[in-house]
């Protein structure tokens, strides 16, 4: 077990010993907009305390708009990985186990296959982008094992399921070697576990998460990566390809489309199946720019200077076409170029943070691209400005806020504005930890209420993340938990 060692002087020089100071009088109304992360919190080298109108994270408690949470209130496991921190508050420290535990109670074992599930409500299926996303957050420092395992896992059931879709998921335009089922769209699910790829155009995040996991082992198996990741690309992702723009069309990141019984908040409502899915987003995008430069990177690692020539110059051909085709006027990312070439007004917190995470735009174009984003006491909302649904009132992507995305949202200003954001963000995660004190799905943007599955994977992964931002496992090496 490694532990990051600090003695009661260097505590108490650190505000850590003794810190019981919160804001009296936390207001219940407004929003609290952050122009820069640091500008905000008091004790800026403690882990974590963060005070605001809003939002107060102490040493043993979270105090919100809507409630207090103790120290008392949240889990107190001891799980499986042995990493543990000190020299933390007591918050922090709690937090950190709550994260580790809920990691630990998604982890699936049936069938001879081990992989990481999406949350405590989504039982045993598979949900590819939520391994991807928690794997980079984090679980693929912790538990790395159990992320090869799960990616692979994922690509051996994506290659036997290939283009087979339920009736109404096949798209006549995308010239895919489609084979329907005679099943509807459920049926499809509960007989494999996971949709189709037309519900799963966001499959290629994969190669993001799988690089940066096999960094981290000791022998990695680069040739498997480079021929699987090439494989899908020749088989599944070009497809998806739109020569006219030189964009990829399919779903935004993790954006469910349309079902056939339920039309999804995310997409406008007048869209059917086909409209979410020959859109382009931005999301998904950068996950296909990041895959050809993690593919490039792979190519140089086994002397195959061509190679990565080839994968360098399509990743550069795609960061263009994506600054060309969907960036406003002010340098802000469209959240979707649509099927028939126009820019929505809305704006999606993952997808500029993965163009700033990824270098899509760098330096002025993106601070440019990150301007004017709000982020509140009760998160960032997913989507801004939100869609006028009036005959959908669902809140799930749209009018929410999702804990994952609005850590990769922080960190991408981290990165674009050079501030710190890690206690302002460990206190958003902090705040979903209700009712059975674990960290949830999401949140209600209207009510700022966190929301839907408990033990949530990637946002218990978003800790894990926040913690590593602010230094706190820097000396964490291949400490990590073997089952």
């Amino acid at each position: 077990m490694v532990q990051r060692e600090t003695n009661a002087k260097e505590e108490k020089k650190r505000g850590v010993a003794g810190r019981r100071d919160f804001i009296a009088g936390v207001g219940t109304t407004g929003l609290l907009l952050t122009a820069g992360c640091r500008t905000r919190f008091r004790g800026a080298n403690v882990p974590f305390v963060f005070d605001s109108p809003l939002l107060t994270m102490g040493p043993d408690a979270v105090r919100d708009a809507l409630r207090t949470i103790q120290l008392n209130d949240l889990a107190d496991g001891q799980p499986a990985c042995p990493v543990r921190l000190s020299g933390v508050t007591p918050m922090t420290e709690r937090l950190w186990r709550v994260a580790l535990g809920d990691i630990e109670k998604n982890i699936v074992k049936q069938n001879g296959a081990t992989y990481f599930g999406a949350g405590k409500s989504f039982g045993a299926s598979v949900y590819e982008r939520d391994i991807a996303f928690s794997g980079v957050l984090g679980c693929n420092d912790l538990y790395p094992d159990i992320m090869l395992s799960s990616i692979q896992f994922t690509r051996a059931l994506r290659r036997r399921l290939g283009f087979t879709t339920s009736r109404s998921h096949t798209i006549a335009e995308i010239p895919a070697p489609w084979e329907p089922l005679d099943l509807a769209q459920r049926e499809y699910f509960l007989k494999f576990h996971t949709n189709e790829i037309t519900r799963r155009t966001d499959d290629v995040i994969w190669i993001w998460a799988a690089e940066d996991l096999l960094t981290k082992l000791d022998q990695p198996d680069w040739e498997w990566f480079y021929n699987e990741g090439s494989w899908f690309f020749e088989n599944f992702y070009r497809y998806f390809f739109d020569a006219s723009d030189g964009l990829y069309m399919g779903q935004a990141a993790f954006v469910d489309v349309h079902m056939e019984f339920k039309q999804q908040s995310g997409y406008p409502t007048a869209w059917g199946l086909r409209e979410c899915i020959m859109s382009k987003a931005v999301s998904t995008n950068a996950l296909y720019f990041q895959a050809m430069k993690a593919l490039e990177r792979t190519a140089d690692r086994l002397g195959r200077p061509a190679d990565a020539a080839r994968w360098a110059q399509r990743a550069e051909e795609l960061k263009q076409a994506m600054c060309r085709e969907m960036r406003h006027p002010d340098g802000t990312f469209t959240y979707l170029k649509t099927w028939d070439g126009k820019l929505l007004k809305q704006r999606h917190a993952l997808g500029e943070a993965l163009a700033v995470r990824f270098g899509v735009v760098e330096g002025n174009e993106a601070r440019a691209a990150l301007k004017g984003y709000p982020v509140t006491d009760a998160g960032v909302p997913l989507i801004h400005p939100f869609f006028n649904h009036s005959d959908n009132p669902q809140i799930y992507h749209d009018k929410a806020s999702w804990p994952f995305a609005d850590t990769l949202f922080l960190a991408a200003k981290e990165q674009a504005f050079g501030i710190d954001c890690t206690a302002q963000n460990a206190a958003l995660l902090a705040r979903t930890c209700v009712e059975d004190g674990t960290f949830h799905e999401l949140v209600n943007m209207k009510t700022k209420e966190p929301f839907g599955s408990g033990s949530q994977l990637w946002s218990a992964a978003a800790f894990i993340n926040v913690c590593r931002r602010a230094g706190l496992i820097n000396n964490v090496k291949k400490a990590v938990y073997c089952p």
